[in-house]
């Protein structure tokens, strides 16, 4: 099966649900998306302003599961409940790109809605493997593909560019389709 133009289509896990976006969530995402750490670490505009999310919600992630180039999630501990964060995959290359709002860090889940990714991904569609990036010294967004069994692969230029169109230095890593899914050894120091 090809990736190709999909509908949206929800992800449950033990303890989040996996859906879209809605208007509901442009405050939310306005909100969390002024963090100091995304201006450092991410690609959206900046500053980042609520017509952004309101493009986000209305535009990019229908546009991208129409044209089957980005499957895009929101992540909430409940259905229907509050905006936690969001997880998408680009098309055809794989690429995992995540983030999630500062009062939410640090209780696992980010790999958790990773790992459940990355199974749909591999059910729903022929790729042989799924990649990660991150900006050198994201080293949160690190712990997440680590602990979702993704290999690293080196220090190189990235693929995904930064939001003046530069190349950056990315931590690059991938996780092959029937891979062992536990943490791999080789990945930088987090310090």
């Amino acid at each position: 099966m090809s990736p190709g133009g999909t509908l949206p289509f929800g992800i449950r896990t033990e303890r989040l649900v996996l859906d879209q976006p809605l208007p509901g969530d442009v405050d939310d995402i306005a909100r969390y998306c002024v963090d100091p750490l995304f201006e450092e670490y991410l690609s959206i505009p900046w500053p980042y302003r609520r017509e952004h999310a309101v493009g986000f919600v209305a535009e990019f992630v229908p546009k991208g599961w129409l044209r089957g180039e980005e499957w895009t999630w929101a992540i909430r501990e409940s259905a229907g409940g509050p905006l936690l964060g969001v997880i998408g995959v680009r098309m055809p290359s794989g690429m995992v790109g995540f983030w999630l709002g500062a009062p939410h860090r640090g209780r696992g889940i980010l790999p958790e809605a990773l790992s459940a990714v990355i199974d749909e991904v591999f059910a729903r569609t022929d790729l042989e493997r799924m990649r990660w990036e991150c900006v050198v010294g994201n080293a949160p967004s690190m712990r997440v593909a680590a602990k979702a069994g993704f290999r690293y692969t080196g220090e190189q230029d990235g693929m995904i560019r930064a939001r003046d169109g530069a190349v950056t230095r990315a931590w690059t890593a991938e996780l092959l389709r029937g891979a062992d899914r536990t943490e791999q050894p080789g990945w930088p120091s987090a310090e």
